[in-house]
This record gives structure tokens, sequence and C-alpha cells, in this order.
């Protein structure tokens, strides 16, 4: 039998903004690998790296909010396909400073060009007014979500806490008496 309405989760915020971001990323993700061969974290490093270079990996990991393993991986593909190049960092033998090399440079130029004409589609789909507050609205759900997302780990931090001091407080193999 088929429902005349909607499912009760479509009207909530947090799907309709999850479901509008799944399919920017999948759209995004399939033009970067036909155009680039590329994945998303691929490309957002070598932004990064454009953007800031010549920059250190940690510094990467740092703004990407990654993995320094994965970043490391990222950037060794990189360089291994001539979009990277790593140089000693003079000082430090453990670290090397990154930056784009002329190909990269040229990918980087291309992929904000890419990211310039999704933005003025969705704009122009939205119009100007309902972008601006868009982009408002947007900020106020990420804040708060960020505020919830916190509080939960808060709440999760002092779940384990109290868990592992029962666990302290009870010898191994002994039941607790209920009175």
């Amino acid at each position: 039998m088929a429902h005349a309405s909607a499912p009760p989760f479509r009207r909530l915020i947090a799907s309709q903004i999850s479901a509008a971001s799944d399919a920017l990323r999948r759209g995004d993700a399939l033009r970067l690998k036909r155009e680039f061969d590329l994945s998303q974290v691929e490309c957002r490093t070598i932004v990064l790296i454009e953007f800031m270079q010549p920059v250190r990996l940690r510094e990467v990991c740092t703004e990407s909010n990654a993995d320094k393993a994965q970043i490391s991986r990222i950037v060794a593909e990189l360089v291994r396909r001539g979009l990277v190049m790593r140089r000693e960092f003079v000082g430090d033998a453990r670290s090397a400073m990154l930056e784009l090399t002329s190909t990269g440079a040229q990918v980087a130029v291309r992929l904000k060009q890419l990211g310039d004409e999704r933005e003025a589609v969705l704009r122009a789909a939205l119009g100007e007014v309902a972008s601006d507050h868009l982009l408002r609205a947007i900020s106020v759900v990420r804040d708060k979500a960020s505020q919830l997302a916190n509080e939960e780990e808060s709440l999760v931090g002092a779940l384990a806490s109290s868990t592992a001091s029962a666990e302290v407080a009870q010898p191994s193999g002994k039941q607790a008496s209920h009175a």
C-alpha cells in the first residue's frame, strides 16, 4: 500500500541538510573523478597546499582536520602523480615542506573555477536574497549542531569515566549486592 505523505524524517532539518550535502558531495566527487581522476580529499588537499604553501604536512593535517596517516598517504600519491613536491625543511630532517608543482597549480586553478561555477548555479537557482538567507540559516544550524555534538561528547566522556570508576570499585568476579 502506497503512503500519500512523505516519511516523517523528510521534514527534519538535519535530514534535509544531510540529503542536500550528500547530493552535492556525490556530484562533486563524480566531476572531480571525471576531470582529474582525483578524490574529493585529494582535491581539498591540493587546495589547502595551494593556499598555505610552502606548508608542513602537520599544518595540512591540522587545517583539514584529518588523520596524519591519511593525509600522508594522500600527499605521497599527489607527489607520485607530479602534483605536489616535497622539500626538506631546513633545521628539521623529520619535516618536509609541501608545494604544488606547476601541474598541481593548474589543477588548483581549475578546481577554483569548478567551485565558482557550481556556486553560481546554486545561487542562480535560489536567487541572491534566498542564498544569503540560506547561508545565515546554515550557520545557525552548524553552530547549534556543534554545540549539541560537544554536549554529547561530554556526556559520553562522563559516562566512560563513571563506568571505569565503577569497574575499579568492584573487584573482578564479584557481583554488587542489591539490598
